[in-house]
């Protein structure tokens, strides 16, 4: 790598996602002069600490049953004391914040730390990849303060932050091969939002057995401390988060309706759209869709992922990961940082060795309308949706794990 530099699919990643953020900009801009609705050139027009002020009120019921049940149910938008549909372990976690005396205060301070700690980590990384500091300071910051996924996290203080501090320090701990403790932190996230339990199979390939049952174990116990926690009794907490939470999910997987359209890249709504197309009951859609969503993972996952290169075992779960869950929006999306950080790495390797990589530019400038705006890539009145758009986006992702090996050696026993 001549100089120091950026090789260059990281450089046209870069530029990218800054053009990415100029023609939101210019795109709002339009939409506004075109007079369209704030939501729609907007990104940020939803109230600032939205997410974090709905569950203000329902914390000050904690231990009792009516913290699960008979909520009052006040007006949209953000009622005071709306339902925690949530996991318990997520509800748990969620309570110091709000015992906190300014709960939005509180956030902004773990947010910023937790910002902080990526940068700091990954200008170290570039640094000792050989690229100049400047370009590893400027190229750090920037792409955080572009990427739509972070931003819209922080603006609405959602609790996917800490979801992410686990799942994302698994994957460092994976990376240095301390499987037990990427287990311990893949099972807490898990025990905040199911879905992470999918990461937990990367520990197969390396028969690393007693690590993914210590991360079964940990999914378990987080549940029924936080169960019996929340109280006042573990059948009273069982039975409110078990109704919230999937009263939620089904309210929401049953929906059609434009926010599903253009905040949700799950690919339910992918199906949703070929079942609406052909005249198939959405009503019996959500049956054949996780069946088939065991059949993809698992004959992918075994049938050819196991003997690939790590790089492509983690992108192509934490893609699924992301995409396969029927409600998955915006904030959903940073848990594909990771992956990428994995590739980027590859990236660099390969311009060391003066490798070129089959597909590794492609599938890196996939990740773009990932982190880009929706309003960037929705335009109602041609049909188009940032939730679909971002869901087929990941379904060539996850091909594209499938298709090209990306290792230019074998770094897994080399960690960066």
């Amino acid at each position: 790598m001549a100089g120091g530099g950026l090789p260059r699919e990281l450089r046209l990643f870069w530029l990218c996602s800054f053009i990415g953020l100029v023609l939101t900009i210019v795109v709002g801009w339009l939409k506004y002069h075109a007079g369209q609705s704030r939501y729609n050139w907007d990104p940020l027009s939803d109230p600032l600490f939205g997410d974090l002020d709905e569950h203000n009120g329902t914390y000050t019921l904690l231990h009792q049953a009516s913290f699960f049940f008979n909520v009052e149910a006040r007006p949209w938008p953000y009622p005071m004391f709306s339902t925690v549909a949530y996991p318990p372990f997520a509800a748990a976690l969620m309570a110091p914040l709000y015992g906190s005396p300014i709960p939005a205060l509180t956030f902004l301070i773990v947010a910023g730390l937790w910002l902080a700690a990526i940068i700091s980590w990954t200008i170290r990384a570039l640094i000792r990849s050989g690229i100049g500091t400047a370009t590893s300071i400027l190229l750090s910051v920037t792409l955080v303060c572009m990427s739509f996924p972070i931003v819209r996290l922080v603006h609405q203080g959602n609790i996917e932050l800490v979801l992410w501090m686990f799942a994302l320090l698994g994957v460092w701990a994976f990376w240095r091969q301390h499987d037990s403790a990427a287990a311990v932190l893949w099972g807490m996230a898990a025990a905040m939002k199911f879905f992470p339990i999918i990461l937990l199979i990367l520990l197969l390939p390396r028969r690393r057995y007693t690590a993914f049952l210590a991360g079964l174990a940990t999914f378990a116990g987080a549940t029924v401390l936080s169960l019996w926690w929340l109280g006042p009794s573990i059948g009273v907490a069982w039975r409110g988060s078990l109704m919230n939470v999937f009263g939620y999910q089904g309210q929401r997987v049953s929906e059609w309706t434009l926010r599903e359209l253009v905040a949700n890249h799950s690919v339910i709504d992918v199906a949703k759209f070929i079942a609406l197309a052909v005249g198939f009951p959405l009503s019996k859609l959500s049956l054949i869709y996780y069946l088939c969503g065991a059949v993809v993972i698992t004959a992918a996952f075994f049938g050819k992922l196991w003997k690939m290169p790590v790089a492509n075992q983690l992108l192509a779960v934490s893609t699924f990961m992301v995409m396969f869950p029927p409600i998955s929006y915006y904030h959903a999306l940073v848990h594909m940082y990771a992956p990428l950080a994995v590739l980027v790495y590859v990236a660099i390797r390969a311009d060391r060795a003066g490798i070129k990589v089959r597909g590794l530019l492609g599938t890196m400038l996939l990740f773009i309308p990932l982190f880009s705006a929706f309003t960037l890539l929705t335009y109602p009145t041609r049909l188009i949706y940032c939730g679909l758009i971002q869901g087929v986006v990941l379904i060539v992702i996850f091909c594209c794990a499938l298709e090209f090996p990306f290792a230019v050696q074998d770094y897994s026993a080399d960690p960066a």
